[in-house]
């Protein structure tokens, strides 16, 4: 009986990791075109230091940056302070603040309210998480305000203890007599 299910449970993850695999090599895909020809390879790195005051509190400082152009520019630079609050394990909530350093003076404050929800199955270690996130930045030059709504869905399998294997979509809602889906993402 216990061997049956061990199985069973052998197959379900080599099904999942091959899913994960097919929607991660495939998603390319479905990506829609760069709106600059000059973001090509593209790079991010970053620092992220984490404070927890308690279980549910903990604060959030980042520094990254974004190198472009076949990585011959620094596209963006930014630092960010977030807090984070746990209502319990499966819900929280954050807010954060951007500074954003750009070329041609186009730097941009932005502000950021998260809501998540996560589950996990611990015997198939699978991970579902949601992200609602209401994001509301301004460019410092002109004063041009830009406000999304940006949904992401996430799937995760834990393969190992260093191994996880996601596959991820982000929709971008821009409000600003914009009114429209701006970008899907996935990954």
């Amino acid at each position: 009986m216990i061997s049956t299910i061990v199985s069973y449970m052998n197959c379900f993850k080599l099904f999942f990791l091959s899913c994960l695999i097919i929607l991660s090599t495939e998603a390319s895909l479905y990506g829609q075109v760069e709106e600059s020809p000059n973001r090509v390879n593209e790079f991010w790195t970053g620092v992220t230091l984490k404070y927890k005051i308690n279980k549910k509190v903990a604060f959030n400082l980042d520094h990254q940056v974004r190198i472009t152009d076949n990585l011959h520019e620094i596209r963006s630079t930014f630092f960010e302070f977030g807090a984070k609050y746990k209502f319990n394990k499966y819900f929280a909530s954050s807010l954060n603040y951007r500074y954003t350093i750009r070329n041609q003076e186009r730097h941009v404050n932005r502000f950021t309210l998260d809501g998540t929800a996560k589950w996990k199955h611990k015997p198939t270690h699978i991970e579902l998480a949601y992200r609602f996130r209401l994001q509301h930045g301004i460019v410092t030059y002109t004063k041009e305000p830009a406000t999304y709504v940006r949904n992401r869905f996430q799937i995760s399998y834990d393969l190992t203890k260093r191994l996880d294997l996601f596959a991820r979509y982000e929709s971008f809602y821009r409000f600003n007599d914009k009114n429209r889906f701006r970008q899907n993402l996935f990954a």
